[in-house]
This record gives structure tokens, sequence and C-alpha cells, in this order.
């Protein structure tokens, strides 16, 4: 009686789970990638979902390269939970609902800097299988802003990616070397403070934050306040803290002075339609962080001067 086998071991022919389908649903919630997926559907299988973080995702290709990034790198450790599933043969729909659980700990371009949140989140894959027993089309359903929220990304309002890599590239003092990588290649960059009044490129502010950074005050750190992203004027805001000892021997500024600065800081960034930053405007009291330190930038010492005394004398 192979029916009452069948049941034994979990087929229930003709209604069992095509396994195609089956293998697909695995393959892209572990993260294969499309490596491993393209192995179960037709070269052409289509994706849509109605959720904002997808809307742009209308090929199974790019949903298994997006998921990818998701369990991989963006949520290492990752896993998921298949809750149940079925198969509907009039209309050859396999339905797959699970649980996906992550934490967000690593950086993945095109999402915000790592939140260190975990989210739990659940959906459900409606799978179309074709004759030939591989998967041609998937509609997922899936409630993403509620997915969003508990990982700290709300999807109309997230900082931009860019936006939120190019703040801490250049409070570590990572220079443009890094930096250019989340700017548009001529961003610009403002502030009304004596220091910077003549840089008037990201480029030259990164450099410049490379060597206070880096040089003038190594071991230096950073802290991110508060961050917020307005998508009607497409400005991010960053209210930051540097603190640093002036320790080291930088170009253009006075010898070491080995006095501390605890100084607050916003930059105001334009996030152009390309997602890279094109401007930049730096809010900071300058005259404060230069007085802790014990620079006083209109009458400080210039530094060869400082530096030609030290070295013949010695």
């Amino acid at each position: 009686h192979s029916a009452w086998a069948a049941a034994q071991v979990g087929w229930t022919p003709p209604n069992s789970m095509p396994a195609d389908a089956a293998h697909l649903f695995h393959a892209c919630e572990s993260g294969k990638g499309w490596e491993e997926c393209r192995h179960y559907c037709t070269h052409n299988a289509s994706f849509d979902a109605q959720a904002e973080p997808l809307k742009d995702i209308k090929t199974m290709h790019g949903y298994a390269e997006w998921m990818k990034g998701i369990a991989v790198v963006a949520m290492p450790g990752s896993s998921y939970e298949l809750n149940a599933h079925s198969f509907d043969p009039e209309t050859r729909t396999a339905t797959f609902f699970g649980t996906f659980r992550g934490t967000h700990t690593g950086h993945l371009h095109g999402f915000p800097a790592p939140t260190h949140k975990s989210m739990e989140t659940q959906y459900v894959y409606n799978m179309h299988v074709a004759p030939c027993g591989k998967v041609d089309r998937i509609t997922k359903v899936w409630h993403s802003a509620w997915a969003a929220a508990q990982v700290g990304w709300t999807p109309a309002t997230s900082m931009p990616a860019d936006a939120a890599h190019l703040f801490h590239a250049c409070e570590s003092g990572k220079g443009w070397q890094e930096c250019m990588h989340y700017c548009t290649h001529d961003a610009s960059f403002d502030a009304q403070a004596e220091p910077l009044k003549d840089i008037k490129t990201m480029h030259g502010y990164a450099e410049w934050m490379k060597g206070i950074a880096v040089v003038a005050m190594p071991g230096s750190r950073y802290e991110l306040n508060a961050q917020s992203f307005d998508p009607e004027t497409r400005t991010a805001t960053f209210f930051g803290t540097f603190r640093g000892t002036h320790t080291g021997h930088l170009h253009g500024f006075p010898a070491p002075t080995h006095k501390s600065m605890e100084t607050q800081y916003v930059y105001n960034m334009h996030v152009a339609p390309c997602g890279k930053v094109d401007r930049i405007t730096k809010v900071w009291h300058s005259a404060w962080a230069a007085a802790q330190v014990g620079w006083t930038p209109a009458t400080s010492m210039p530094a060869d001067a400082a530096h030609l005394f030290h070295a013949c004398e010695s």
C-alpha cells in the first residue's frame, strides 16, 4: 500500500511539496545566494513583494543575492524556522510560512550602519512551480516596516548608509582614501570656523580630520550622540563629541600642548539621489575647542617658529 508508506515518511503524492521549491526555500533563507538557488529556479524566475526594501527587486536572482547580504553580511549568525508549508496542485503553488531571526552587526552597502539590535520577523513565500518542476515565480508577503522597526531601521526616513559610513570614516581619521567611497567626487565642505575657513572640499576636510585624529591627537575617540534624516531635504544630521589630547606634531599647528579637548559639533550632510554625500556643513565652536588644548587661533604661536626653537636648542 504505497500511500500508507508515503504517509509514514511525509510524502503525499500527488500533493507532495515539489523538491525544488523546498530546496529553494532553504537555500534562500540560509543565505546561499543565486549560486545555489539557481539550481531550483527557471533562469528567468521572477520575484515580487509589496515591501519597501524589496520594491525594486523583480528577479529571483536579485532576491537571492539580497537575502545573502542580509543573512550572511548584515546579520551573520542569523537563523530561520520553517513553521509550515503546503502545496496546491491545482494552481501549482508551494507556500512556505517562516520566521527569520538575526542581529544587525555587519556593514552592508545600502543599509544603515550596524544597530546591534535584533529582529524576529514572520513572512510567507508563494512559489509557482513550472511543469518542469522548477520555480518560475515567487511572491513574498512580509510586513517589512515591523521588521525594520525591530532593528532600528525606519525605511522611509532611515539614515542613508553612505552618510553614516562617511561620518564614522571621517571621525576615526580614515582620510579621503576611505571617505571617497561615500561621497560624490566633487563633494563640497563648509564651516564657519577659523581652522576650517579655507577648506572647501570634502577631500580637504577628510585629510584635515585625519591629521587631527591620527597625528595631532593619536588615540583620539568620538561619540555619536544622535542622528536623523530629513527625506524632504535629503539632509542627514549627526551630533557628535570628539575627545583627544594634543601629543603629536602636526604641520601647521602649535607644538604639542599635552592638553585635552572634549568638543561637540554637528554635521549636516546633503545626500544626492545616487545615495552619496555631495555637500557637508559643519557647525562647530572651534574657539572653545582651541582654548581647551591651549590654542588661541588668532594669536597662537606659529608652528614652524616653535619647532625651530626646539630643534635649534636641542
